[in-house]
């Protein structure tokens, strides 16, 4: 691994971004359950095993079924400074929630949205990336999207979780 390049957080310019490929994309306003976790957590993901620390955030998307085990929603952890600086307490005062939600907010969670955009760019090569939470690199596939968050920090998505998340404007082709 020590020859192999690997894509880790850094400070990127727009200008950097934009000459890589990347695009910006606004966030869908999507209700997202979110809970401080008090313990080292591993979250297993479909690429790779990501790590919270005691005191990041675990966020999840609830969907509308309650499920038999809160680990069953999809859910994915996030560091607490880079949630305070990200997402925003759900703001709809006609909210109520669903089963699945009322589920989640047995286990301490509490409802907040995204709030803060991306870049991102559906990657025509397979390349080495080590997202804040993941403890090792992983390969990311061709075809995947590779996201830089606000703080330059490289994660990926499938083509569902992030036309979910973001807004891809119909007239964008990839």
């Amino acid at each position: 691994m020590a020859a192999t390049r690997v894509l880790r957080q850094r400070q990127w310019t727009e200008a950097q971004l934009k000459a890589g490929g990347f695009r910006y994309f606004e966030p869908r306003k999507r209700l997202v359950m979110a809970r401080v976790i008090s313990q080292v957590t591993n979250v297993e993901l479909t690429l790779e095993t990501l790590m919270a620390d005691a005191g990041d955030i675990i966020c999840y998307y609830p969907g509308d079924k309650k499920l038999s085990d809160v680990s069953d929603y999809e859910q994915w952890p996030v560091a607490k400074e880079l949630f305070k600086k990200t997402y925003t307490a759900w703001d709809d005062g006609s909210w109520r929630p669903n089963p699945a939600e009322a589920d989640l907010m047995e286990h301490g969670c509490l409802p907040y949205f995204k709030s803060t955009g991306v870049w991102a760019l559906r990657l025509p090569i397979s390349i080495y990336v080590q997202s804040l939470e993941s403890p090792e690199p992983a390969v990311v596939p061709r075809g995947r999207w590779l996201c830089i968050g606000s703080q330059g920090e490289p994660y990926n998505m499938n083509d569902e979780q992030i036309h979910a998340r973001y807004v891809i404007p119909a007239n964008v082709s990839f």
